[in-house]
């Protein structure tokens, strides 16, 4: 599988407003794209789910009030058994103490004092053991009644509950709907971007890609043929294989956009981040960063291929130094090229092209 670093620049700017408006349920540019195509279906499904979330509370509160009623019954018969075990043993005691007393004067004079407890001791635990047992129950018995009057009021109140639920998700639906309506070239930018990185994953691990890589120029690059001075490029898919080097520009367009004469056109912004780029890994200058295999004719250039990604509508029209394809072309154009470099050739460029986009991050 390809090698990917970094993230698309759309995924990081909507990820980012989506944190502002306070939605967190998106975790991919897949779910941001299910939602769009499932909304009305989610809606009509929130009474269902609603009442099923409310019946699933229902069971586990049932469930809670089961076993606190168990540990109230256990509690209960431990300490029911704990008194009788005592007044059985208060009964036998006394029953050994009226027998020494009954001996002689002597000793009924001597057990005349334990004679008056024990017969106190045991007629208030036989006259009084359920007031005991209730006293040492009293917590588990709270619980369970504080558990079975939660229960009883949340049954009471169960079809309002949903209905006051369901209205709280129609909103939070529709506030989410409304925040990414008003993200959709966001959005739509983001899906295309992404496409093109499933895409180009498909490919082996001796294809590398950046994901918006950018850099800075400090002094400018100049193009003559455009007059022009580059102070920076950013790309958002920079694939480096053993056929050289490919620029990647994504557009999500319909074909309306295609024919909209106010859009910028991306071809000529391609070629001139291609320019810039292939200066940059052509100069004499930063040429020895890159560790490139001699060649006994002269040293090796590093070919830029530009390819803009179409990820809707396509024009019919192709122009010079760009490649414009749809998704579905860009593997098998990207592999049809021989290749030219090592795989030590092309880990060398990687790493100098990861250096530079750190250096300017």
């Amino acid at each position: 599988m390809t090698i990917v670093q970094g993230q698309i620049q759309p995924l990081k700017k909507l990820k980012e407003v989506l944190n502002q408006n306070g939605v967190t349920r998106f975790r991919s540019i897949g779910e941001i794209d299910r939602f769009i195509k499932t909304y009305e279906s989610e809606k009509q499904e929130i009474p269902g789910h609603v009442e099923s979330s409310v019946d699933a509370e229902i069971e586990e509160m049932q469930s809670a009030l089961i076993a606190c009623r168990q540990i109230y019954d256990d509690l209960r018969t431990k300490s029911l058994n704990g008194l009788h075990l005592k007044l059985r043993s208060l009964e036998v005691e006394q029953k050994q103490v009226l027998e020494k007393a009954g001996r002689n004067l002597l000793w009924r004079t001597i057990c005349y004092p334990k004679t008056l407890y024990l017969s106190f001791r045991t007629s208030y635990l036989g006259n009084n053991l359920e007031r005991i047992v209730k006293k040492k129950t009293r917590t588990a018995a709270k619980r369970v009644s504080e558990k079975n009057s939660t229960l009883e009021s949340f049954l009471e109140n169960k079809t309002k509950t949903i209905s006051d639920r369901c209205e709280e998700s129609y909103k939070e639906l529709a506030a989410t709907k409304e925040v990414v309506d008003g993200l959709y070239s966001v959005i739509a930018g983001a899906i295309g971007e992404n496409s093109v990185v499933n895409e180009l994953q498909k490919l082996s691990d001796n294809y590398y890609v950046f994901n918006d890589f950018s850099v800075d120029f400090d002094p400018p690059i100049y193009s003559k043929k455009e007059n022009d001075r580059i102070f920076s490029i950013q790309i958002d898919h920079l694939l480096v294989c053993q056929s050289g080097i490919f620029v990647l520009e994504t557009k999500n367009w319909s074909k309306h956009s295609i024919k909209n004469m106010d859009l910028r056109s991306p071809v000529k912004q391609i070629r001139r981040t291609g320019y810039a780029l292939f200066v940059l890994l052509n100069s004499d200058s930063d040429f020895p960063d890159i560790e490139l295999e001699h060649h006994h004719w002269a040293d090796k250039k590093i070919p830029i291929k530009n390819i803009i990604v179409m990820t809707n509508a396509k024009p019919k029209e192709e122009f010079k130094h760009v490649k414009v394809l749809s998704l579905s072309e860009l593997n098998g154009y990207i592999q049809y090229f021989d290749p030219i470099f090592s795989s030590k050739e092309v880990e060398s460029i990687f790493r100098y092209l990861a250096k530079e986009g750190n250096r300017n991050s």
